[in-house]
């Protein structure tokens, strides 16, 4: 099979590639390295350096027979200050990505985010619920899924997915944040660390992704764990597994910050699509041993 990975050399698209190389898959990489870094990329894989919303890129790959979607800009406050380059990567990057998905009858699995979309969820959000995205960076996405009709696609709407290659210094890393400062310096907890989130190892998306590269399924499905972790719960669980951190500084909440974000991944499960296999003690060790 012939993939194409958008986003490729970025934190999930990087590992997803990895696992497609291995099983023995040809695999384009396109991505802009805007965020991405060259040295994620498997050497195993074709890189082309070009933007996901310029049409020419798509022209030079040859026919492919699935297309994994990952390219996207990915600060909440930032789209609001970047408002059309965040509507030109995204929505018109997924529109090229479907296009091209439609023109070669290739199985598109388009990546979106749940945190944004779903808003604030007392419960954890099933894919039924209202979509209520704050920021362009989640209406976007969820306007971008609209535009798979016709193709043969299905949408992932991801948790706070951790693990190796995950860079400090973009929003949602806060696993990532913390185990880069863990030893060096303070860890800084915005408000009094009682806010939630659901985080996803990203094994657990690569085998959503692969199970949607080789499935039949349509529409949108959660990939989270279903189990909502405070800040607070989060540092002791990575405390059992590192000892304690040199500090954690107090810092005031930030504005317009979520308090409690959950997917549930029930729909996945009962559709026999895919289910979530690593809890946050394991999947943290996991991510302590790769590094």
């Amino acid at each position: 099979m012939r993939v194409l990975v958008t986003g490729g050399a970025g934190f999930i698209g990087s590992h997803v590639v990895d696992a497609l190389v291995a099983r023995g898959d040809s695999v384009v990489v396109l991505d802009d390295l805007s965020t991405g870094s060259r040295d994620n990329v498997n050497r195993g894989a074709e890189l082309l350096v070009a933007d996901v919303a310029d049409i020419r890129a798509y022209g030079r790959m040859g026919r492919v027979d699935a297309i994994a979607h990952f390219a996207s800009k990915t600060k909440v406050v930032e789209s609001i200050e970047k408002l059309e380059v965040y509507r030109r990567i995204i929505i018109g990057g997924t529109a090229q990505a479907a296009d091209f998905a439609r023109a070669c009858g290739a199985r598109l699995v388009n990546v979106s985010s749940g945190g944004a979309g779903y808003g604030e969820t007392p419960v954890c959000a099933k894919e039924s619920d209202p979509l209520v995205p704050e920021a362009p960076y989640g209406r976007f996405k969820i306007e971008a899924e609209a535009l798979l009709a016709g193709a043969n696609a299905m949408t992932l709407r991801l948790a706070n997915v951790y693990g190796p290659r995950q860079r400090g210094d973009l929003e949602g890393g806060v696993v990532s944040i913390f185990s880069e400062r863990w030893s060096r310096e303070p860890l800084t907890v915005f408000g009094d660390g009682t806010a939630e989130r659901d985080y996803v190892h990203v094994a657990d998306v690569v085998g959503a992704t692969l199970a949607g590269i080789g499935g039949v399924h349509t529409g949108a499905y959660n990939v989270g764990t279903g189990v909502a972790t405070s800040v607070n719960a989060l540092i002791a669980a990575m405390t059992d597994l590192l000892g304690p951190p040199v500090g954690v500084h107090r810092a005031p909440p930030r504005a317009g910050e979520l308090q409690r974000s959950c997917l549930d991944p029930g729909k996945a499960a009962r559709d026999g699509f895919w289910r979530p296999s690593l809890a946050l003690a394991e999947g943290l060790r996991k991510m302590s041993a790769a590094a």
